[in-house]
């Protein structure tokens, strides 16, 4: 009697595939630049349309449609459709049905690419072994909704061939460089966008900062920030998944960011999800703490007397002003009627909630100082 083999079939369709555009991408640039066959404008465009499929991935693929951190026009949405099959990473639906399970079932045996797999397994080999027909497109029913979602992923292969390939040769034709256009720009930067996107997988939930949860596989990588459009900062986007951004200080690299806002600014995108930072510096106090009791665990006195005290007294303050400002925020959206008295004592209550809160501020700013301290001493 034979043993049932469970092990997982070979998706040969993408074996094919992700062998065959890298060797013709890398040997045939390499191959194309030794004979002189590739003109400066085709690098160019290379560079150009390079940046525009990358962002289409995180701007659209990811952050709009997998985790609705935003909400964008009809155009934006279009073009973020379009330039996101030109990565040849699955339809839109495809890939917010995946990366969403991701989310779910983060480092669990339900995770797609599951770092606990090993790192090449998270970062390609999850694909190699993909099993299409075990897809539930349930989690996406707001996105199955959408006219444009559905033509794209009903015409996937089309849509991409002509975005990934044919578009490039057209476009590198007008200067007479077709043939670079198709294997620089279209081969060439695919392979590149793949695995700058699959880095996300493996490289970030393998090395870098858990700066917000440990419980996370997930890490802040600043090196795969500059290659992913910004989003390395992987941690903070795991324990904070509906916010627009990944890199929340202002020094962070995230193009993304920058375009979803620039975006609203101009009216094409609106409703911008942000999590507020009294509630972001919650989570970090909370994973230093632990840190700091680590450091001091020989000195019980420490931890009990600096450590444990100086915390509380924080995460108090940071309550107190979350609550404050949730109740601001209904204050502000409340309709006064255009009565002057009304008017007045409604102007009064802002003013008396805002100079609460930053009395409440100005002594968290103060134990945040002794805070720090604290992380560099020594007993």
């Amino acid at each position: 009697m034979h043993k049932k083999n469970n092990s997982p079939k070979i998706n040969w369709t993408n074996v094919i595939f992700f062998t065959v555009t890298p060797i013709i991408g890398i040997a045939g640039t390499i191959l194309l630049c030794s004979f002189g066959m590739v003109k400066w404008q085709t690098w160019l465009f290379f560079g150009v349309y390079a940046f525009l499929t990358s962002i289409a991935m995180t701007a659209g693929y990811h952050r709009l449609f997998s985790h609705k951190a935003y909400k964008a026009s009809f155009i934006v949405r279009f073009f973020m459709v379009m330039l996101g099959s030109a990565g040849f990473l699955g339809s839109a639906l495809e890939f917010a049905t995946d990366h969403r399970d991701h989310h779910r079932y983060a480092d669990t045996e339900k995770d797609l690419y599951s770092i606990n797999k090993g790192f090449w397994y998270a970062h390609i080999g999850w694909i190699l072994y993909l099993d299409l027909s075990k897809r539930d497109y349930s989690n996406v029913k707001d996105l199955t909704s959408s006219a444009l979602m559905r033509f794209q992923h009903k015409h996937f292969t089309a849509v991409a061939t002509f975005m990934g390939f044919v578009f490039p040769m057209l476009i590198a034709a007008l200067w007479g460089n077709a043939l670079a256009g198709l294997i620089i720009v279209g081969c060439l930067r695919m392979v590149m966008n793949h695995h700058s996107t699959f880095f996300i997988n493996s490289l970030c939930h393998w090395s870098g900062k858990q700066t917000y949860s440990e419980d996370l596989s997930a890490r802040d990588n600043w090196l795969t920030a500059l290659v992913t459009m910004g989003e390395g900062f992987h941690n903070f986007h795991h324990q904070f998944p509906l916010d627009y951004r990944n890199g929340i200080r202002y020094f962070h690299y995230d193009p993304t960011k920058w375009l979803i806002y620039g975006l609203s600014k101009i009216g094409l995108a609106s409703h911008l999800r942000r999590v507020s930072d009294h509630k972001i510096l919650a989570y970090q106090l909370r994973v230093e703490e632990e840190r700091l009791k680590q450091q001091h665990q020989q000195n019980a006195d420490f931890v009990q007397q600096k450590i444990e005290p100086l915390k509380a007294h924080m995460m108090g303050l940071i309550e107190k002003i979350l609550r404050l400002e949730a109740e601001l925020a209904i204050l502000r959206n409340k309709k006064i009627e255009q009565v002057k008295e009304q008017y007045q004592t409604h102007k009064h209550q802002l003013q008396d909630y805002l100079h609460t809160i930053k009395i409440a501020q100005q002594e968290l700013n103060e134990s945040l100082m002794n805070w720090r301290r604290l992380k560099v001493t020594r007993v």
